[in-house]
């Protein structure tokens, strides 16, 4: 009897299909859209990690790139002498320095194609409500006015939406007093100053950064 039974159920168990349950099935594809949620979640964190570590180096390295340029400038800064019609006729001042401007004669960078000297300007401007450190030039020319080679010149913008900016100049503007000492303010009167010192600050919660820029020009000869 047991035999039969035996033998009765075996092609029943044999005959049964293999495969999922439904419970099964759907156990399945709930663990794989989790899986899913997560790795998709851990990607996009990934790409957005990536996008801003990618945007904070490229804001370090125009920093590096505004400094390399600014240092190689304010080290070839000259002094051209001035002739008496030149003075008469109220040339434009060789060096002008002041707490937030500068007014400077130095040659192009050294790959530019141009020779000669140009009068370059360093200032900020408030433009779109947004404070921007713009650097201009022009071909230098003894004998323009003040106010043309300040119109005249091309521009560009070396950092956007920054706080404010500091300038400073180290040496001796006085026979008396030879000591030197940082002042807000420069002029050609006096020579050029021993050292010219550039800060750039920026707005809170802004995470750039710009070490002091302090150039040393090369040119520098004391005006006593």
């Amino acid at each position: 009897m047991n035999a039969a039974v035996r033998a009765d159920h075996a092609p029943r168990l044999r005959d049964r299909p293999s495969g999922f349950t439904l419970v099964e099935l759907l156990v399945a594809l709930a663990l794989f859209a989790l899986m899913s949620v997560i790795m998709f979640g851990g990607f996009r964190f990934g790409l957005r990690a990536w996008e801003v570590g990618g945007d904070r180096i490229d804001r370090i390295n125009h920093i590096e790139l505004v400094q390399n340029l600014l240092r190689r400038e304010l080290s070839e800064v000259s002094l051209p002498q001035l002739t008496a019609i030149d003075e008469r006729r109220g040339a434009v001042s060789d060096f002008t320095g002041t707490g937030d401007a500068l007014t400077f004669v130095a040659p192009l960078p050294a790959r530019s194609e141009a020779d000669g000297l140009y009068l370059f300007s360093l200032a900020v401007r408030r433009v779109g409500g947004r404070n921007q450190f713009i650097l201009g030039w022009r071909v230098y020319r003894p004998n323009s006015t003040k106010r043309e080679s300040v119109d005249a010149q091309e521009k560009e913008l070396l950092v956007d939406g920054i706080a404010g900016v500091e300038l400073a100049y180290y040496g001796s503007f006085d026979p008396e007093r030879p000591q030197s000492k940082w002042t807000s303010a420069w002029i050609a009167d006096f020579g050029l100053p021993q050292l010219i010192r550039l800060r750039v600050t920026f707005p809170p919660g802004d995470p750039r950064q710009w070490p002091d820029l302090i150039v040393a020009p090369r040119l520098y000869a004391a005006p006593f």
